[in-house]
């Protein structure tokens, strides 16, 4: 995967996912199951989506909400981890590729919000006031200019943070693959992610239990399917 590519595609799910539709065509448990197999890691691609579709299942980009962007930070983890001839991925074992992605993916999930927040901040200091201005002056031409400024504005800045997170990627990964090359392997990988599993689950609870009712429902829906994992785990270790 060639660094552009990496950015670009970035660039493309972040622009989709808030500024332009949100038509939510960059779900995590989609969209990364079908790039990791396209890179040819579909096991890394399989439980990114999987842990990141759980761990915000219920947080949506809609009005002023600034939840975690799952498919941005898996984005940033699995084309991170695939840069290079050959990639981390095509270097680690199945076991260690996938846990070194999802050591990378979950932080980098609850970090990707500040770049909406950062977004957001410029449209209330930089363009509202221009965009004030041209509605008062009745001038509808300058309103759509200053929407297609506002819309590369946005990309320019998407594409920048994408390509330091890659590099951060690129940095972190071979210290987090020699740590997952350290676990244990053949046979291991289902523990090993329901573990993973387990940990976003009840993450993703904690996070929306300031939400009210609908924080304490996602709270105990989190807890009781975590429990039932961890049984069904427990239960396949003494099978």
């Amino acid at each position: 995967m060639h660094v552009a590519l990496a950015i670009l595609i970035c660039t493309l799910v972040y622009l989709d996912s808030w500024p332009v539709g949100q038509f939510q065509l960059g779900r995590p448990v989609l969209l990364l199951p079908l790039l990791g197999w396209a890179l040819g890691h579909p096991w890394a691609g399989l439980w990114l989506g999987l842990v990141l579709e759980t761990l915000t299942l219920r947080s949506l980009p809609m009005g002023s909400a600034l939840p975690p962007d799952p498919a941005l930070a898996g984005l940033w983890a699995l084309l991170g981890l695939d840069l290079g001839t050959p990639s981390l991925l095509d270097r680690l074992p199945t076991e260690a590729g996938v846990a070194t992605a999802l050591a990378v993916a979950v932080p980098l999930c609850w970090a990707s919000p500040w770049l909406t927040e950062a977004q957001r901040r410029i449209n209330g200091r930089w363009w509202r006031p221009r965009f004030e201005a041209a509605a008062q002056a009745g001038d509808d031409r300058l309103c759509g200019r200053l929407m297609g400024r506002v819309l590369l504005q946005t990309a320019g800045l998407a594409a920048l943070v994408s390509g330091l997170a890659l590099v951060l990627v690129r940095v972190v990964g071979p210290w987090l693959g020699r740590w997952g090359r350290s676990l244990p392997e053949s046979g291991r990988l289902l523990e090993l992610n329901l573990a993973w599993l387990l940990l976003a689950v009840a993450v993703g609870g904690l996070w929306r239990h300031t939400a009210g009712r609908r924080g304490n429902r996602a709270l105990w829906s989190g807890a009781l399917l975590g429990l039932v994992i961890a049984t069904l785990w427990w239960l396949g270790r003494f099978a």
